[in-house]
């Protein structure tokens, strides 16, 4: 075993890469469910074109629905492509030449528990680049890989609400609590749905297409019911995976408590595959307020006060239950789209909560409110279509972002609020040269009862429970973008984010809503957590089955996550 750690991944042109008998062997093992993986927009590439093909990847491409049914689609495409090389299928559907890129070469559509054992095993002993992948939907491609083989668990929709659920190996004394069990492949918008019926809800995604048991809930967690209800790695009552041996286990508060403290916050695609997960659910919301606020200002320097102001008034927001998003663009005119939430809330004195700000807004010359709604909605259900309201593309794209905690004392002094919005001015600046569209992205998801969790029950990085606001900068760019300018995207989102990192200084980021690029990542994503994370996963994965960019772990292997570091 010693020795097999020292070898680098297998790849296809190299003798111990599997024969075609072997796979058809493993795909016979797996029930027939080994695909060999081509690019999503393949069928729009000469010499492979396909025109009615063709037709259908254009009318599905943008789509979320669409890019998770594509066994090699991602979310974001860029993380389709290897050193600027892929196969995209949206500016000259013809000419660009197609290449594999970083999409794998085989996936297993695993239906099963036992087709996700015999691929973990499989992999190992062919010493072959794993991947995990449901929907996709990740900001870091860890979903993804050169030469790779993909363990595909979209399609394990199993779905139960249990009304008191006790843990495995649970006191028999032990009382019982609402849950939901999930099954891998189940999405936010199936579960809040089925949730619904039963008069539940849960911490959830603001985007209802991400995986509820997988990697969002093992990197956190958070959306706009964190306030109310914590993080999800706050709520999970019990994981069942597939570790690096291939064997199933069941991680709660009673066994494998050191993997089921690594599950929750230390994560994903690391310590294993989740099979099935258990949450705790909550009783229905009475009503969500939803307050939506689109300012335009024709002048930079109205925006900066405005900014500065809108930030002032979280302190406020966030003792009052407030949660959403906000994003502020500059192209050619200035804007401010604000999508904030208040569980049961009393909609007269929400309206004058939020009208405070904005009649601050509208005094400014040269600035138009475009929107300024504040209504009641009957459930939680109807409030998450509307929490990612922007107009702008957000699937089928090329997207980076980065992220840092702002602590809940940043808000309490008009001193700090001045860095923060001086900050948030400079990070601007920083991506204002470069060939993509800049936003700053302003998550109000933390503070509330997110601060109440103990960072001693969960792996989630601690500057969690002292922040209140994320704060981001998104980068979107087109096809035709070359790598090289590709790779100056990078560098100022880096530098961007870095304005932000030096005002917070033993903060971190959201792990699953990063720069790619983050320096110091290992105190960055899970502070003085890592050095336990690192010991759990060498005792379950001492050969790194389970290696993805940015991971517990990773520091250990290349940039191509291929070769052990000598």
């Amino acid at each position: 075993m010693a020795l097999w750690f020292l070898l680098c991944r297998c790849l296809p042109n190299q003798p111990c890469w599997p024969s075609a008998d072997t796979w058809q062997t493993f795909n016979a093992a797996v029930g027939g469910r080994l695909i060999a993986t081509t690019p999503p927009a393949r069928a729009c590439h000469n010499p492979f074109y396909d025109s009615a093909k063709c037709w259908e990847i254009q009318k599905g491409y943008f789509e979320d629905s669409w890019r998770q049914l594509q066994p090699g689609a991602m979310t974001y495409t860029n993380w389709e492509t290897y050193q600027g090389e892929g196969c995209l299928g949206t500016s000259s559907f013809l000419s660009p030449p197609c290449r594999q890129g970083a999409v794998p070469l085989f996936t297993v559509n695993a239906s099963t528990a036992t087709d996700i054992q015999e691929t973990v095993r499989f992999a190992a002993k062919h010493n072959i680049r794993l991947v995990i992948k449901n929907t996709g939907h990740d900001m870091l491609g860890r979903s993804t890989a050169p030469n790779s083989l993909s363990l595909w668990v979209h399609h394990r929709k199993k779905l139960e609400v249990v009304d008191a659920f006790v843990p495995k190996g649970a006191p028999q004394d032990t009382k019982g609590e609402p849950a939901v069990l999930v099954e891998s492949g189940v999405q936010f918008e199936e579960l809040n749905t089925v949730l619904h019926e039963h008069n539940k809800i849960v911490v959830g995604g603001s985007s209802s297409t991400v995986g509820a048991a997988g990697g969002y809930c093992t990197g956190g967690g958070n959306g706009v019911l964190s306030k109310l209800h914590g993080l999800c790695v706050d709520n999970v009552l019990q994981y069942t995976i597939v570790t690096a041996d291939g064997e199933l286990r069941v991680a709660n508060a009673y066994q494998n408590q050191d993997l089921f403290w690594a599950l929750r916050g230390g994560g994903p695609g690391t310590f294993g595959v989740v099979v099935e997960a258990v949450m705790r659910t909550h009783p229905a919301l009475k009503n969500i307020i939803k307050a939506q606020v689109t300012i335009v200002s024709l002048f930079g320097t109205a925006m900066d006060k405005i900014m500065r102001e809108f930030l002032a008034h979280h302190n406020q927001w966030g003792k009052e239950g407030w949660s959403g998003y906000a994003f502020n663009v500059h192209k050619i005119v200035h804007i401010l789209k604000i999508n904030y939430y208040l569980p049961d809330g009393d909609r007269a004195q929400s309206q004058a909560s939020i009208e405070a700000f904005v009649r601050y807004a509208r005094s400014f010359l040269g600035v138009i409110i475009l929107q300024n709604s504040v209504e009641s909605l009957p459930s939680y259900l109807d409030a998450v279509p509307t929490i990612l309201d922007v107009p702008i593309k957000k699937s089928g794209v090329n997207f980076f972002m980065g992220s840092r905690l702002a602590p809940q004392t940043m808000f309490e002094s008009p001193t700090s609020v001045d860095a923060l919005a001086a900050a948030i001015k400079e990070a601007q600046r920083d991506v204002e040269g470069v060939k993509a569209l800049a936003s700053i992205m302003l998550m109000f998801i933390a503070g509330g009862q997110v601060s109440q969790g103990n960072s001693q029950d969960t792996s989630v990085l601690p500057a969690w429970r002292s922040a209140l606001m994320v704060p981001a900068v998104t980068l979107q760019w087109n096809d035709d973008v070359s790598y090289q300018d590709q790779l100056e995207i990078q560098r100022a989102l880096t530098k961007a984010v870095g304005r932000l990192r030096t005002i917070t200084p033993g903060s971190g980021s959201y792990l699953n809503e990063a720069d790619p690029n983050e320096p110091d990542w290992q105190e960055s994503f899970f502070g003085a957590n890592y050095p336990r994370l690192r010991q759990i996963k060498h005792k379950y994965d001492p050969q790194g089955i389970f290696i993805c960019r940015k991971c517990v772990g990773s520091e250990d292997w290349d940039d191509d996550l291929m070769c052990p570091r000598r």
